[in-house]
Parts: C-alpha cells; sequence; structure tokens
C-alpha cells in the first residue's frame, strides 16, 4: 500500500467547517474541534479531514441517530481503547473521532494540533517524518501510522512541558509551611498494596455509592518500584467542588482536607497520617483519571518505562527540596514521556 500525502490545501479549512455546519444542524450543542495534519496550515497530509466530537459517553452512542440522519456511519467501535469511535462522513473524506469528555485523548489532540501550528521547526520534522515513511511500502495504514509514533511522541513531550496547565492559585486548608525536604525512597514493600486495600475499605464504608471510582495509584502501586512509603488513592465522585457530599464522611472516618485546586480540576487532597495517604478527588470528566491510571498501567507493564523512572527518583532524591512538590515538578519530564507513550 502506498500513502499518498498532498501538500496543505487552502481548502481543508472550508471543508471542515462545511461539516461542522452539517454536524452542528442535528447536534447543536456539538463540541466539535478539526485535528490531524489537515488542521496544521503548512503541513503535508493525506487528504482526509480528521474531526474530533466530544461527548458526555461515547460508549452509549445517543448522538449516533442523529449523525447517520446527516450522512454518518460508524465504521470502528475500539471498546477497549477509551471508547473511541470513529464514523465516516457521507460526500468528504472525513474521520469523525468520538471521545468522551474527560479523556485524555482530547487534550492530546488538541496540544499536538495547536503547537504544530505555532512552532515551525516540529511542524518541519513532522513533514520530513511523514514523508520519508510515505515513501516505503506498507501492508496497512495502520501500520504507516504506528510508524511515525516515535516523531509524535518527540514532539508531544516538547509541546506537554511547554503547555502544561497551570494548576492555579492553591489554597491550603491545612497550613504546611514550604521546609527543606528530604525525599527518602523505600525498596518496594508488599505491604503496600494492603494498606490501599484497608484505606479503601475504609472509605468505601465513608462514602457509599457517592465512590464512582476509587483506584491505587502512585508508585506504592507497582510492584518492584521504589517509593516513597506513601499511599496515593485516586477518588471519583459526582462533584469534587460539592465538599458536603464526601468531606464530613472521610472526616470522620480519619482524614483531614489539606488543600483546593479550584483551577484544577476543581482537585482535592485529604491526608490520613498513619499509615501516609495522599487522597485525592476528582469528578468524573477529568483527564487526570486517564493519565494516572494509565501511568501506572505502563509501569507495571514495561520494565523498561519502570527502570527509567526509579532512575529518575534515585538521582533526584538524592537532592534536599524547599518543597516536596519540588521534586515532583523535577520528575515532571520523564513523567509526561511515559504517560503519552500509555496514551499512544
Amino acid at each position: 500500500m502506498n500513502i499518498e500525502l498532498a501538500e496543505y490545501d487552502d481548502a481543508w479549512p472550508g471543508l471542515y467547517e462545511r461539516e461542522r455546519a452539517r454536524i452542528l444542524a442535528v447536534l447543536p450543542d456539538a463540541d466539535l474541534e478539526h485535528v490531524g495534519s489537515t488542521s496544521v496550515p503548512g503541513l503535508c497530509a493525506k487528504p482526509v479531514i480528521d474531526m474530533m466530537l466530544v461527548v458526555e459517553d461515547a460508549a452509549d452512542e445517543e448522538y449516533v441517530p442523529a449523525l447517520e440522519a446527516a450522512g454518518y456511519r460508524v465504521t470502528v467501535r475500539e471498546d477497549d481503547w477509551h471508547d473511541h469511535r470513529i464514523l465516516k462522513g457521507p460526500d468528504t473524506n472525513v474521520n469523525l473521532h468520538v471521545f468522551s469528555r474527560g479523556c485524555a485523548q482530547v487534550r492530546r489532540h488538541l496540544v499536538f494540533r495547536d503547537w504544530l501550528r505555532a512552532d515551525s521547526g516540529d511542524r518541519e520534522l513532522y513533514a520530513r517524518a511523514k514523508r520519508e515513511l510515505a515513501a516505503r511500502e506498507w501492508e496497512r495504514v495502520q501500520d504507516y501510522a504506528a510508524a511515525k509514533g516515535e516523531v509524535v511522541l518527540e514532539i508531544l513531550e516538547r509541546a506537554y512541558m511547554t503547555w502544561r496547565p497551570s494548576s492555579g492559585e492553591v489554597e491550603y486548608v491545612t497550613k504546611t509551611p514550604p521546609h527543606d525536604a528530604p525525599v527518602v525512597l523505600e525498596d518496594y514493600n508488599p505491604v503496600w498494596p494492603r494498606w490501599y486495600a484497608v484505606e479503601e475499605a475504609r472509605i468505601r464504608a465513608a462514602l457509599g455509592d457517592v465512590v464512582v471510582r476509587l483506584e491505587h495509584v502512585g508508585s506504592t502501586s507497582i510492584p518492584g518500584l521504589a517509593a516513597k512509603p506513601l499511599i496515593d488513592v485516586l477518588l471519583v465522585v459526582p462533584d469534587s467542588a460539592d465538599e458536603d457530599a464526601y468531606v464530613p464522611a472521610l472526616v470522620e472516618a480519619g482524614y483531614w482536607l489539606l488543600l483546593r485546586e479550584r483551577g484544577w480540576h476543581e482537585h482535592r487532597l485529604l491526608k490520613r497520617s498513619e499509615p501516609n495517604v495522599n487522597l485525592h478527588v476528582i469528578s468524573p470528566a477529568c483527564e487526570e483519571w486517564d493519565r494516572m491510571v494509565g501511568f501506572r498501567d505502563r509501569l507495571r507493564t514495561h520494565p523498561e518505562d519502570r527502570a527509567e523512572y526509579e532512575r529518575t527518583k534515585r538521582a533526584l532524591a538524592g537532592r534536599t527540596w524547599h518543597r516536596v512538590q519540588d521534586y515532583a515538578e523535577a520528575k515532571a519530564a520523564v513523567v509526561e514521556r511515559i504517560i503519552l507513550r500509555a496514551l499512544a
């Protein structure tokens, strides 16, 4: 199979706008974006208009009948990959990608597009890689797409590190003034999953049906990885900003509210000291679920990534940090790299 690339065509944005109007006629509140190479002025591309539709739940397909009425048809269902759906357009070569709100793939597509629009060096790097790969013979177009993965990840890593979302102002409910904080790592301890199991039972008993999702994340959730002896728990509740719905019950169970980050997904952090627990609370449509769980699962299944992360942690742990957050920030590049691999 030959991959045919076309030079950038000024008609592509107009084709997107025409399809956008067609979809908005049947889904007036649709959240749509032009993504992929045809959305980047000056970039060569296969002449396929990639569009992204963000819905509340891609898997339930409530949106499909309306799109079928507009001439679209479902061609791909990936229930094991973010419930991703692809629909084809009626009379233009269109791929309409559908993701659920809060899926980390949404920001991944937008960050990649916006970075290539803004950075001429990486835009040209990507174009060269595409041309070199398009000159080869491919059994499937998916193989060509997979072969681009290395350069895509290289570009995305730069983009994510430059355009990382700010957490905004952190409101400390319990004061923890900055202090020189040595980071002490311990070799993996098989007792850590048991500590998590006790905390899971405690949280579920306290909150009942308020628990939407609950997972052990962070380094203590990864067998074989050195870590601070700190159990990170990720809790999803219906609305993390509605503290009355869950904070009093967790306080009764022995936690205390440490901080609020209203500008960063309405994240709340609660603590327990015996054992040392960080309880992160988010709402359902929050990409941090995909990112934190994806990071954990990648490290559990890819020893080379686990070794890379441990080397980084041990090198940084030898320093003294003004704040533990500074240690976490110093790890950010390798963390983002591994998350991007998990999301690929």
